[in-house]
């Protein structure tokens, strides 16, 4: 069951949305706080109005990279336009730390000349309150849609948002304490410096969020990619089935966007389409951990040190991209042999076929030094269906069913098939066997079983029987 979900915002739009927002609010509170600032002679409210002046600055970089950021990939950006975002929020910082510094310089030099001839007035208080709340508000906000479209852009802004609503109160209260100094004439060599206080916490927080700022974001322009993340997603590789270990593991991010580039190792003897379903399972895994990340998956074949001789033969003959079956390997006067059968194109003419023989068995002979001949069996790739016509003679089903229950340990031999294909005369059959037996002594009964057909029946041409444990419910 789905639910429909009208009109839904796309993650652009929304970013653009609050971008815009932001530069609305603080357009509006830099005009308060400068007229209110410049009335009232207070340097803590014209700090704020600096800070303010440097948001609305930042507010219209984050809405022109985000806007920038929007742009697909093209030849010059392969991984897109997403780092916009995380260049704004680097230029965002500098902004901070230069407004800060000036911010702070001049409030020690007003320290120093003794504190303020500030000019209290409730209007003050008043814009700083509402200054406070509505900045409140659009941090929360914004931190929100941050999340909601992992932007660093709006992140970056509502840091600086959160950072206002603090510096904000501090100034609220540098302007309480100096009018409490005029107003009451209390202690007035120590509250009269309150406001200049005020600025210098201002500035100070400026400089802090502008280095922790700084150093997010030019982590993420130099590619630096968090520890514990590399870790998780490394985890997530290695715990899929067929991978021997992760290789290399790169994770970059543009703007809102993770862009992975995994190396798996995996046993040489694997498939090209269970190395695919390996690189698609990786995939989901990572996809759990950044649901919208790019991902670049390679699998590595690998040749482990400690081998079966069968599984290296195997893995030699697979990497020319061939079939190999029925291998065999004999001790003869105190050498090894080789014999198995190669699956090659019918139409492949046989100088070709024998040319891509020799060079396989070269290879086994230099890769596995203790082999001295090898012998390969040539038979053509099955890529034509055959016409074949069923036949219904009841005194050699009897027959073959005889011969089954002479083999020991074959329970009972059922789906008896005869048919007529090409001119000659085929059988395929079902043999059940104790659950236990191993595969081993299962094949020898179905090739003792194969000789005594053939022996008994010279027409039969091809033998193939199905085996299955007795407690096999499916017949």
């Amino acid at each position: 069951m789905s639910t429909a979900i009208s009109n839904p915002e796309s993650p652009s739009a929304g970013k653009r949305h609050s971008a815009l927002a932001s530069v609305g609010l603080v357009l509006a509170l830099f005009a308060g706080k400068l007229s209110v600032g410049l009335y009232a002679h207070s340097l803590g409210i014209l700090a704020e109005a600096g800070q303010t002046a440097v948001d609305l600055i930042a507010t219209v970089m984050v809405l022109v990279s985000i806007t920038i950021a929007e742009r697909p990939a093209d030849a010059d950006h392969p991984f897109g336009h997403g780092k916009f975002e995380n260049f704004s929020a680097f230029l965002e910082a500098g902004l901070l730390l230069i407004t800060g510094a000036g911010v702070a310089i001049n409030a020690v030099r007003r320290l120093e000349a003794g504190g303020t001839a500030m000019r209290f007035t409730w209007w003050a208080v008043l814009v700083m309150a509402a200054s406070l709340l509505l900045t409140a508000w659009r941090a929360r906000d914004l931190m929100r849609a941050a999340r909601r479209y992992s932007s660093p852009a709006l992140e970056a802004d509502a840091l600086n948002f959160r950072t206002d609503v603090w510096t904000s109160a501090i100034v609220l209260l540098g302007l309480f304490l100096t009018g409490m100094g005029q107003h009451f004439r209390l202690h007035r060599h120590i509250l009269d410096r309150a406001d200049a206080g005020a600025a210098l916490m201002v500035g100070l927080a400026m400089l802090g969020l502008a280095v922790n700022l700084a150093r997010r974001t030019a982590g993420v322009l130099l590619d630096e990619a968090p520890s514990a993340l590399l870790e998780k997603l490394r985890r997530q590789v290695t715990l899929v089935e067929d991978v021997d270990d992760c290789e290399r593991l790169r994770l970059r991010r543009s703007g809102s966007r993770y862009f992975i580039d995994v190396r798996a190792g995996v046993a040489r003897t694997l498939t090209l389409e269970r190395a695919r379903q390996v690189r698609d399972q990786i995939a989901a895994r990572l996809h759990q951990v950044l649901p919208d990340a790019d991902i670049m998956i390679d699998t590595l074949p690998r040749r482990p040190e400690q081998r079966d001789l069968f599984e290296q033969i195997r893995a030699i003959v697979q990497a020319h991209n061939l079939d190999v079956h029925e291998i065999s390997v004999f001790e003869l006067q105190g050498a090894l042999q080789v014999e198995y059968h190669l699956e090659l194109p019918s139409s492949l003419p046989l100088r070709s076929a024998h040319d891509r023989v020799s060079l396989i068995e070269a290879e086994i002979r230099r890769q596995l030094p203790g082999v001295g001949g090898v012998l390969t069996h040539i038979e053509p790739e099955g890529s034509d269906i055959h016409h074949a016509a069923p036949m219904n003679y009841a005194p050699m089903r009897q027959h073959i069913q005889a011969l089954a229950a002479e083999i020991p340990g074959l329970l009972d031999c059922h789906e008896i098939q005869l048919r007529q294909s090409g001119g000659h005369l085929e059988l395929t059959c079902h043999c059940s066997f104790p659950d236990q037996l191993e595969v081993a002594q299962v094949h020898a009964r179905i090739t003792q079983l194969e000789t005594s057909l053939k022996s008994n029946f010279p027409q039969l041409t091809k033998v193939t029987i199905h085996t299955e444990p007795v407690s096999d419910n499916r017949r």
